[in-house]
This record gives C-alpha cells, sequence and structure tokens, in this order.
C-alpha cells in the first residue's frame, strides 16, 4: 500500500476513494428514482455502466502513459534500486483498489435500491431469488472490473487525456453489450466465473506489459 501512496496524491486519493464513488452511486439512484420509483436494480446498472469511464479517465492523472515508448514520467524510479519493485507493487495495489471499489459500489448501490423500495427485491417485477441476484451483482461487478482494466490498458499507450476519454466511451458500450448476457441469467455463475477469468489474465497482462515497457526504457535511447 505504501508503494501505491508514492504515485497518489491526497487530492487524488480523495476523489477515487470517496468523491467517484458517491457520485456514481447518487447518480445511479437519481435516475433509479425517476424512472423507477426505486423499485428495481437500476441504479446498479448505471453505476456499472459508467464506473468504467471514470476508471479510465482517471488513471490518465496515476499510470497515463506509461506503456508509451518515450514516456518520461516515470524517470525518477530509475534513481532507486527498488524502482521496479516499488512499481510493480503500485499497480497491483491499484487493480485491487478497482475490484474492491467495483464491489463497493454495485454493492452499495443496491443495498441503498433495496432500502428505496416499497415493497420487493426484483429486477422488474416479481420477487428474485437471492442467490441468483447475487450472482448479478457479482456479474456486474466483475465485467465493470474486467472493462475498467482493459481500457486502462488499451488508454496507457498514449499519455494524452482525449485518448482515455475515447477508450472510455468505448468502454461504455462494451458495458451496454455485457448486459445483454443478463438473458442467460439461469448460467449467471458460470458467466461469473469465465469474467473472472479473463479478470485474471488481463489484470497479468497489464502488469506485466507495464513493467517491461519501463524495464526496456533504461536502453532506450
Amino acid at each position: 500500500m505504501k508503494s501505491y501512496l508514492v504515485f497518489t496524491s491526497a487530492w487524488y486519493r480523495l476523489a477515487v476513494f470517496l468523491l467517484m464513488p458517491t457520485a456514481l452511486i447518487g447518480l445511479g439512484l437519481w435516475v433509479e428514482r425517476m424512472l423507477w420509483g426505486g423499485r428495481g436494480a437500476t441504479g446498479v446498472i448505471v453505476a456499472a455502466v459508467l464506473l468504467p469511464i471514470a476508471e479510465i479517465v482517471s488513471d490518465n492523472w496515476l499510470f497515463g502513459g506509461i506503456q508509451t515508448k518515450d514516456s518520461m514520467r516515470l524517470e525518477y524510479l530509475k534513481t532507486s534500486g527498488r524502482g521496479m519493485e516499488i512499481l510493480r507493487s503500485a499497480l497491483w495495489v491499484d487493480l485491487a483498489r478497482k475490484l474492491l471499489s467495483a464491489l463497493g459500489i454495485m454493492a452499495l448501490c443496491r443495498l441503498a435500491g433495496t432500502w428505496m423500495a416499497a415493497e420487493g427485491t426484483d429486477y422488474g417485477s416479481g420477487i428474485m431469488d437471492w442467490g441468483l441476484e447475487a450472482g448479478i451483482l457479482l456479474y456486474f461487478t466483475l465485467l465493470s472490473y474486467f472493462v475498467s482494466t482493459l481500457g486502462t490498458f488499451l488508454s496507457r499507450f498514449g499519455d494524452m487525456l482525449w485518448m482515455n476519454l475515447l477508450v472510455g466511451y468505448g468502454a461504455v458500450f462494451v458495458m451496454l453489450f455485457g448486459l445483454t448476457l443478463l438473458n442467460l441469467a439461469d448460467i449467471i455463475f458460470m458467466i461469473d466465473i469465465i469474467c473472472a477469468v479473463f479478470g485474471i489474465l488481463i489484470s497479468a497482462v497489464t502488469v506485466r506489459t507495464a513493467m517491461k515497457r519501463v524495464e526496456r526504457s533504461y536502453y532506450d535511447k
């Protein structure tokens, strides 16, 4: 965790740990109240769709451009023998934060939505099985994490904010497409496992690529 603090300012931590989750949960619940009177899970869907673009854009101020050939943003790490170790640790901590943040936002959105509901805990009509609901909530969490991580991986090949925004917009469409898999709710836990596997793979690729790029920069002319 100490390594993560090396890369983040107090303002960044305030925005990512507090302001961003609060804004997403608030927006999701507001939309849910306006559209469904607080009786569905619209808030979870809104938060899940918008979280990746928020993560991708905010990454520009943390590890933006780390995978570009001529990036100078991490040159100071070369002055320390522990520089690479610190970077690797920070990259993994950031991924763990993404996952926990997604889980926390989805869970709080659903709990708040349930509290708002006048009756039932459904996703439209009728009573939903709690096991199935947990599987769907986990799906939103894992899909949002996967898309967020894939988006940050791609955007780090550029160091301009517009690239993060462009990738972020694409991530929104991927999330919207992912909502269609809710039609396969009967096998939602199998889908969760697939999302988890893809999440692990993209996490490993994200860290490995960044580390290789920084290592190679020691020899670039």
